[in-house]
């Protein structure tokens, strides 16, 4: 992608560290200057993403932490830190226009040494490298910083460069990004429209007329390619899988999957097993 001025400025501030820096845009906020690659406007981390694939139980850990903590930014909207459920810390900072979350920014993959660092040896023990990964020297404070930083700059694009005539209007791409960011975490079409603080079936209409596909469709679709990921990367069973992808009923996971890519899941792990993970 071209390099927009926000994903610019997210680079120089990584540069040279373990920082994670994540911003989530909602409603109608966000133009091409603040155009951001997938990795940046979701949750990532190597080593989050080891503890997901950890143990199931592991897994609904982190989905619970990274729901409260989504929850809290768009109800209280004010920026908080903290250690997430396996110590490690991340810095939260919803960015406020006219009294609605426009955009909620994080900064996190930070090493805590006082709190997070024992919670994170009595999940790992002593393993070196998970720990290597994470960035040790950042402080709080300069998270403060660095979000009211990142915070008058994007208040700033969105000033400056609003889009005249996007190809997709921000709050479809602000929809869709929410909906990667969540696919683990229970994604469901009212929990969308409660994030955004529309009806549910406005929000359905909304969409439709947009891209001229069904929300409950495109959700769909998008857990299904999820599945074919943890498929490929992780020892799950199908049942399991179907579950982190929000659906409560395998057969019903397996007929959509046959559907969408012409095998069963338990064919597709078997003729994928080893293969490179494909960016969905």
């Amino acid at each position: 992608m071209e390099h927009a001025p926000l994903y610019e400025l997210i680079q120089q501030i990584e540069y040279g560290t373990r920082l994670h820096i994540g911003v989530l845009f909602f409603k109608n906020y966000g133009n091409s200057a603040c155009a951001l690659p997938n990795r940046h406007a979701i949750h990532e981390s190597p080593l989050c993403d080891a503890f997901k694939g950890e143990r199931r139980n592991s897994f609904f850990r982190c989905v619970r932490c990274r729901n409260l903590a989504l929850e809290k930014a768009l109800t209280e909207k004010v920026p908080f830190g903290g250690l997430c459920v396996n110590g490690i810390y991340e810095y939260t900072h919803p960015l406020v226009i006219n009294g609605e979350v426009a955009a909620i920014i994080f900064i996190g993959n930070i090493l805590d040494r006082e709190l997070g660092l024992p919670k994170l040896r009595s999940r790992l023990g002593e393993t070196a490298l998970p720990l290597a990964t994470l960035e040790p020297d950042f402080s709080p404070e300069q998270c403060r910083k660095t979000a009211e930083t990142l915070d008058r700059y994007i208040r700033f694009l969105l000033e400056t460069y609003p889009d005249k005539a996007p190809d997709e209007k921000p709050l479809i791409k602000n929809i869709k990004c929410y909906i990667e960011e969540n696919l683990d975490f229970g994604t469901d079409i009212h929990r969308l429209a409660a994030a955004f603080h529309y009806h549910p079936r406005y929000l359905c209409r909304l969409f439709k007329k947009e891209t001229g596909t069904a929300l409950g469709e495109y959700l769909i679709t998008r857990r299904l390619h999820r599945a074919t990921t943890l498929l490929r990367d992780t020892s799950r069973t199908v049942m399991e899988i179907a579950t982190d992808v929000g659906f409560n009923n395998v057969t019903y996971f397996n007929k959509l999957f046959k559907a969408a890519f012409g095998i069963t899941p338990t064919a597709y792990r078997r003729q994928h097993n080893g293969s490179e993970v494909s960016p969905w």
